[in-house]
């Protein structure tokens, strides 16, 4: 009888044993299989001569549009774009001012963010 019950207590023990394991594998492959569908997409971002709107699909978690302040030709709007992977990109802290004049009254100006606590 003693023999059995360490025999029943050992074999839930290992029952145990394999679902965590099984478990920490499911991680595992998780992980993998996102490193791998990040791998392609960086190949096929890097051979692009456009964007498309499937590229972006891949590319872009999220993108954040706040309010319009100011008036005017004082008129400024943030848009913070959150990419897949990596999150939000900030720019480096030697970065200088990039300025784009899409159309006529229309500047981009892309700046550094400052985070918020």
């Amino acid at each position: 009888m003693e023999l059995s019950h360490k025999y029943e207590v050992e074999r839930d023990e290992l029952k145990k044993k394999i679902l965590e394991l099984n478990q920490q594998l499911a991680k595992i492959n998780e992980v993998r299989d996102s490193k791998e569908h990040f791998l392609s997409c960086v190949r096929s971002f890097a051979k692009m001569n456009e964007v498309t709107p499937m590229i972006l699909q891949e590319l872009i978690d999220k993108i954040e549009v706040h309010a319009v302040e100011g008036t005017g030709l004082n008129r400024t709007q943030s848009v913070v774009i959150h990419y897949k992977f990596i999150g939000e990109l900030d720019m480096p802290e030697n970065f200088d001012k990039i300025k784009v004049n899409t159309r006529k009254g229309v500047e981009i100006e892309y700046l550094r963010t400052t985070k918020m606590a």
